[in-house]
């Protein structure tokens, strides 16, 4: 018995993969965005806690991101703002 690997399913692996790693480099931009890193870092040295509602935004990120990631296939214009939360802190 002879086995074959179809093609096709090779290359909706291969995009599925870019695109989750481009769902993945939005939702980056977006946390970054909101200048978390900078409070992230202000907190490791202070001992001040990262705000509320910074750290909130960035859990709805990541949870968006996550759920976009979970669709198949994921949409298109994922860079849209109308499937990310608001990022005016």
């Amino acid at each position: 018995m002879k086995l074959r690997v179809i093609e096709g399913g090779k290359t909706n692996e291969a995009m599925s993969a870019d695109r989750e790693a481009s769902i993945r480099a939005e939702a980056e931009r977006r946390i970054k965005a909101t200048g978390y890193e900078q409070w992230r870092v202000r907190s490791l040295a202070t001992g001040a806690p990262i705000p509320r509602p910074i750290q909130y935004l960035k859990m709805q990120i990541e949870f968006v991101a996550e759920k976009l990631e979970e669709l198949n296939p994921a949409p298109g214009d994922f860079t849209d703002d109308k499937y990310w939360p608001a990022t005016s802190t």
